[in-house]
């Protein structure tokens, strides 16, 4: 088990998202929490003879490098940061938008966050705090410092799009919230002053303990049985004529964008058994995201042929998609025009039947499309909203480029 641990924490600077991927599988909150502490102690080994604000390095220059280093001696500093500040403001910009409530996504996702983001911390900080011990204090200078914050955020971005599944770019913007709500945080907290001593004082962590100890104790459910059930569906792959666990590892693997190892668990599950129509379904999601559209309309075709109702008519859009990005236009209408008959209030459906039929000519059709996809939109659950605004979005400048060139009559999407 360490072992796995010290692997995956070395791994982060040269595959960073298998190591992310990993620490989520068999990362422990204790080893992440102790190798934190231990490269905030040789950070802070040379203290004594460091002095962030000097007269050369002037009054602003200071001011940032303690904050950056988080002030010599403050070994716990940084771990609280991340832990108390910085995972959770993360937690809440997801929250804000649209995603969940805060107290569900904490008791669901803080953990595995936390548990990348201090892992992540000690992989950017662990070069620095050798080389600070070997090579004396020219390193605790502002330069340094913001170097490894940088790449902290880097990693902390990664950390982001793996635990939620989403893109890269706003995983980034999450990150970057999240860190600017650190920040003010952490200002807060220094104004605080003497009563900081208190809050931290053995009768306030007793009394929060009783008040709140369920619910902390609850935090560490989500990661534990996810890790419990990857290590059951490994077990299971063990059958060799097993092909839901492999799909099911797949799904894992899907959900974390790690596309190399979801592809081989769903092919594999296609091997055993070459009616596994769900596992057909996300090769060929797969392979339409990265623009192999020949090669899933095979799986999708073959999907629908096994189950024609298959993630409630998912397979349909999936297929209709697929034809359009292979400029089969003909297809995709079919497929399309199918799907938004049987689900037609789905804004994803909706959007690519307009862009087809926008590119079949049929304009008025297409207008109509994109504002129902609009409506659709707007009328959407608030827990389900934040999963289409894109396709609202994308649907709204689909309109105002056919009305800007005077194609179509402004209708009620406007």
């Amino acid at each position: 088990m360490v072992r796995d641990n010290i692997a995956a924490l070395f791994l982060l600077y040269a595959r960073p998202l298998n190591a992310i991927g990993r620490i989520l599988d068999h990362g422990r909150l204790w080893f992440a929490i102790g190798a934190a502490m231990c490269v905030s102690l040789l950070l802070h080994a040379s203290d004594a003879g460091v002095r962030p604000a000097t007269p050369a390095t002037g009054m602003l220059e200071g001011a940032l490098l303690r904050f950056l280093s988080y002030e010599p001696g403050s070994y716990v500093a940084p771990l609280g940061a991340v832990a108390i500040v910085l995972a959770p403001a993360i937690l809440a910009v997801r929250a804000v938008s649209g995603f969940g409530s805060f107290g569900v996504l904490m008791r669901s996702d803080y953990l595995p966050l936390l548990l990348c983001m201090l892992t992540s911390w000690t992989a950017a900080y662990l070069p620095l705090a050798v080389l600070g011990v070997l090579g004396g204090a020219w390193l605790h200078t502002l330069p340094y410092y913001a170097a490894v914050n940088l790449y902290f955020v880097v990693l902390a971005a990664l950390s982001v799009r793996t635990v939620f599944g989403t893109g890269f770019v706003p995983a980034v913007g999450m990150t970057a919230l999240g860190w600017g709500l650190a920040v003010l945080g952490a200002g807060l907290f220094t104004i605080l002053g003497p009563a900081r001593y208190y809050l931290m004082s053995p009768l306030f962590i007793y009394y929060a303990y009783a008040i709140f100890g369920s619910d902390v104790r609850s935090i560490g459910e989500g990661l534990r049985s996810r890790q419990r059930l990857r290590e059951q569906l490994e077990i299971a792959t063990n059958n060799p004529r097993d092909a839901d666990a492999h799909y099911q590892l797949g799904l894992i693997y899907q959900k974390r964008r790690q596309y190399t190892e979801a592809l081989a668990r769903f092919r594999r599950a296609v091997e055993i058994d070459p009616a596994e129509a769900d596992a057909h379904l996300e090769l060929g999601r797969i392979a339409r995201e990265q623009g192999r559209f020949e090669q899933a309309i095979q799986h999708l075709q073959t999907a629908s042929g096994l189950n024609d109702k298959l993630a409630l008519n998912e397979v349909w859009r999936e297929l209709g998609a697929a034809c359009f990005g292979a400029s089969r236009f003909e297809e995709a209408a079919a497929a399309l025009e199918k799907y938004t008959a049987r689900r037609p209030y789905d804004p994803e459906g909706l959007y690519w039947h307009g862009k087809t039929l926008e590119q079949l000519g049929r304009r008025a059709d297409a207008c109509e499309a994109f504002e129902r996809c609009v409506e659709a939109v707007k009328t959407m659950p608030s827990h389900r909203r934040a999963l289409v605004r894109k396709w609202g979005g994308q649907a709204q400048a689909e309109l105002r480029a056919l009305r800007r060139n005077g194609s179509v009559r402004q209708g009620k999407g406007s």
